[in-house]
């Protein structure tokens, strides 16, 4: 960051960026995976069409994601204040769009109807074993479900008040 531009550099691509007042919108998202349980991803979108995708983790390896939450929330915070300062009508937005949450939604309501009939179908073949080792892999990824779609709803928020659930925990 510049005192008047936001400039992204990649190894390996062309360094893109945009001046302040050519940043159109924000989005901030919690964007969990199946190695990076406590991944959080911003989005500065540009006037002209470009985008610049920033994460709180890292690619070290297969499996290797360390997170860098304090860089992380400590630039999207001073981008924010200089967005709010220098920018032109920055629109901030927060979680998934309005159309990918309902469609997270009944994705999840599927799956577990799913997973419903088959661990039926298990116990009733007689695989018990099978069904509870399904239902207990299934049990760790809850907590990440309800976090995920708890904090994929859709909404704007002011930029001097980034809202907790979009940015990860920094310990002090």
């Amino acid at each position: 960051m510049t005192d008047d531009a936001l400039a992204v550099e990649e190894r390996g691509k062309p360094r893109n960026g945009a001046f302040y007042d050519g940043i159109s919108e924000v989005r901030l998202a919690y964007t969990p995976t199946r190695f990076a349980r406590n991944r959080y991803r911003a989005q500065v979108v540009y006037r002209d069409g470009g985008m610049a995708e920033l994460y709180n983790t890292h690619y070290e390896g297969i499996g290797n994601f360390p997170e860098r939450n304090a860089e992380y929330a400590g630039f999207l915070a001073e981008l924010h204040r200089r967005l709010a300062e220098k920018g032109q009508d920055v629109r901030y937005v927060r979680g998934n769009s309005p159309a990918a949450y309902v469609a997270n939604w009944l994705l999840t309501i599927f799956v577990f109807a799913m997973l419903a009939l088959a661990f039926v179908l298990l116990i009733a073949w007689g695989l018990v074993w099978i069904a509870v080792v399904k239902i207990a892999i299934i049990l760790f990824f809850i907590p990440t479900l309800i976090r995920f779609m708890a904090r994929a709803k859709p909404g704007t928020y002011d930029p001097l008040a980034i809202p907790k659930d979009v940015l990860p925990k920094v310990e002090p």
